[in-house]
């Protein structure tokens, strides 16, 4: 079998994790100015839109659906596309309908809007469905 990746991939590689070990050493010697679990995770709610916009998108598209979506159209046609179209509702549903309550509730994911809303056993319950349709 021959060998796939050539130095070009092992020095592109090599160079990303090398990137990413600098930049984790950085904030951990220099402390960062985070200091809270909060301010590490919702960057204390203080962020501007740009940089949420792109950290969303990022989160949403996936290598798996960037190079699913083009096999599974090419496969099966472009009935799967379909779904692109409720896209931009949903979006707009979830930043006016959900998102304010999200922000003015303080909470920052739907099993903490559950929890505070209905109690921890509808959390709870609500997570073991999401878990067991994973």
């Amino acid at each position: 079998m021959s060998n796939l990746l050539g130095i070009t991939d092992y020095l592109v590689i090599g160079g990303m994790l090398s990137v990413s070990a600098m930049v984790g050493l950085y904030f951990r010697f220099t402390g960062g100015r985070q200091k809270t679990t909060q301010e590490f995770l919702m960057a204390g709610r203080d962020m501007h839109i740009g940089p949420v916009a792109f950290s969303l998108m990022a989160t949403y598209m996936s290598a798996i659906s960037v190079l699913g979506m083009p096999a599974e159209t090419y496969l099966y046609g472009t009935q799967f596309v379909t779904w692109m179209i409720g896209m931009p509702f949903g979006g707009l549903i979830a930043a006016y309908g959900f998102l304010p309550v999200f922000f003015d509730m303080d909470v920052s994911t739907a099993y903490e809007y559950l929890e505070r809303r209905f109690g921890k056993t509808t959390r709870t319950v609500a997570a073991m469905f999401f878990t067991l349709q994973m």
